[in-house]
C-alpha cells in the first residue's frame, strides 16, 4: 500500500484568523490523499529564532520524506528568495531567511531549489503578502503530490543560503561559555545556543546584560532548593535557564537572540564537535 505524504506546518498566523486553514484548504485542493499536521500554528510573530529552534528541535521526529512548510516570513513580498530545499531524508518549504537553515543543515542539504516557475503558483496575480498561500502552500501540495522538485524552479548554491547558526564560544582560561538565546517557551525557561557542554560543578553564573546572577547546575526542576536559577540541559541538548514553577525569562527581562554567558567549570561532552 502506498503511504500518504505528511506535511508539516511551522507559522507565526496564530489560532484566531484564517491563514493556516486557508494554506490547508489549498493543499488539499492539490493532493488530498496528503497529512497535515502542526509543529505549531503559533510560533512568535516575526522571530526567526524561535521558529528555527522549533523546526530543527522537530523535524527528525517525523517518518522519512516529510515535508516542512514554514512560513514566518517577515520579508513577505521582498526580494528575499522563496526556498525549497531537499535535504538527506526530508524536503523544506519556506522563506530564504535563515528559519530553515539549521535543520536543513543538520540533516544534510542535497539540493535547493528557487520557487520561481509561476506556473506553479496559486494563480498569475499572487498577492505580495501571502505568500503562504500563492507559493509555499501550492509547492508543497505539489511535491506532496509526486511533482519533481527541478519543475519549480533554478537549483541555486547552498553556500547562497541566509545563514541563521547556533553559534557558542567555549572560553576554557576564564571558564565562561557564550551563545544566544534562541527561544524561551510559555514557561518562562530559557534555551540558549550553549551545547555539547556539562558544568562540573553545583554553582554557575549567569552573565546578561551587564549582570552577574547566582545559578545552580541541576538535572531537573525537582531539585530546587527554592526561587532560584537554575541551569540544565532540556530536552533537546540545549543549555537552558529556568526557575522551578517561576518565568526566568521575565525575571531576566530576556528576549531571543540576545547574547548570553555562563560561568563555571566547564567540561565538554565526548559528542562536541566545532
Amino acid at each position: 500500500m502506498k503511504t500518504r505524504k505528511t506535511i508539516a506546518i511551522l507559522t507565526d498566523f496564530g489560532i484566531s484568523d484564517n491563514y493556516n486553514g486557508v494554506m490547508e484548504a489549498v493543499i488539499r485542493r492539490i493532493n488530498n490523499e496528503v497529512d497535515i499536521t502542526y509543529i505549531t500554528p503559533n510560533s512568535k510573530n516575526f522571530n526567526l529564532y524561535a521558529a528555527s529552534y522549533l523546526l530543527y528541535t522537530a523535524y527528525k521526529y517525523f517518518r522519512k520524506g516529510s515535508i516542512f512548510l514554514v512560513v514566518v516570513d517577515p520579508g513577505v513580498g521582498t526580494s528575499r528568495k522563496a526556498l525549497l530545499v531537499k535535504s538527506k531524508n526530508y524536503f523544506f518549504i519556506g522563506p530564504d531567511n535563515g528559519v530553515l537553515y539549521p535543520a536543513i543543515s543538520e540533516d544534510g542539504i542535497d539540493e535547493v531549489i528557487e520557487i520561481s516557475n509561476p506556473r506553479l503558483y496559486l494563480s498569475k496575480n499572487i498577492s505580495r503578502t501571502f505568500h503562504g498561500r500563492d507559493i509555499f502552500a501550492t509547492t508543497a501540495g505539489f511535491v506532496s503530490a509526486g511533482v519533481d522538485i527541478h519543475t519549480f524552479g533554478p537549483k541555486i548554491s547552498k553556500d547562497e543560503l541566509v545563514k541563521l547558526i547556533y553559534n557558542y564560544n567555549i572560553i576554557k582560561d576564564k571558564n565562561l561559555v557564550c551563545g544566544k538565546i534562541i527561544y524561551i517557551d510559555h514557561f518562562g525557561n530559557i534555551a540558549t545556543s550553549i551545547r555539547n557542554i556539562s558544568f562540573v560543578d553545583e554553582n554557575v553564573k549567569i552573565i546578561f546584560n551587564n549582570n552577574r546572577l547566582n545559578a545552580r547546575k541541576v538535572n531537573t526542576f525537582g531539585e530546587s532548593k527554592g526561587n532560584e536559577f537554575l541551569v540544565y540541559k532540556n530536552g533537546y541538548g540545549f543549555i537552558e535557564i529556568g526557575i522551578n514553577k517561576e518565568n526566568a525569562s521575565i525575571k531576566l527581562n530576556a528576549s531571543e537572540g540576545e547574547d548570553i554567558c555562563l560561568e563555571g567549570s566547564i567540561q565538554e561532552d565526548s559528542s562536541h564537535s566545532t
